[in-house]
């Protein structure tokens, strides 16, 4: 038992030596940088890095997507006036149908700015407009 005693004490002597001896050195120098890098570690990065990458774009995209099925599609309803229907005449224009309360109003859309091409009212007993448009004549 004094010997376990004496082997930790003389253990701790020394290391606090060598700490001593160390701090009165002054600082130590740097080690050198290896010049290569471990390939493994760095291609497994930049796969998960370029992965990471393309999930988030694909996440943008898809949200995009969905906004967009969501706009296009009438399901956008905002208070009384709803997008019952829009056809592209060109690469700035663009015929909107919509319903506002019991009418419903053919718009022009053009870098000019909004135009009512026609409006039909009370469509509760009639035809909707936007099949009279689909007719062929």
């Amino acid at each position: 038992m004094k010997r376990s005693r004496l082997i930790a004490v003389v253990t701790g002597l020394a290391a606090a030596a060598l700490a001593a001896g160390m701090a009165a050195a002054g600082p130590m120098p740097a080690q050198p940088v290896p010049v290569a890098l471990d390939t493994g570690t760095l291609a497994g990065s930049a796969l998960r890095m370029v992965l990471s990458l393309g999930a988030v774009l694909g996440l943008v995209a898809a949200l995009a997507w969905v906004a967009r099925r969501l706009r296009a599609g009438g399901m956008l309803k905002t208070g009384l006036i709803e997008i019952v229907s829009g056809v592209s005449l060109g690469a700035r224009e663009k015929v909107v149908l919509l319903r506002v309360g019991q009418e419903q109003v053919l718009v022009g859309v053009s870098p000019a700015g909004m135009r009512a091409l026609h409006v039909l009212k009370d469509t509760t007993g009639t035809e909707p407009f936007a099949s009279l448009m689909e007719r062929k004549p």
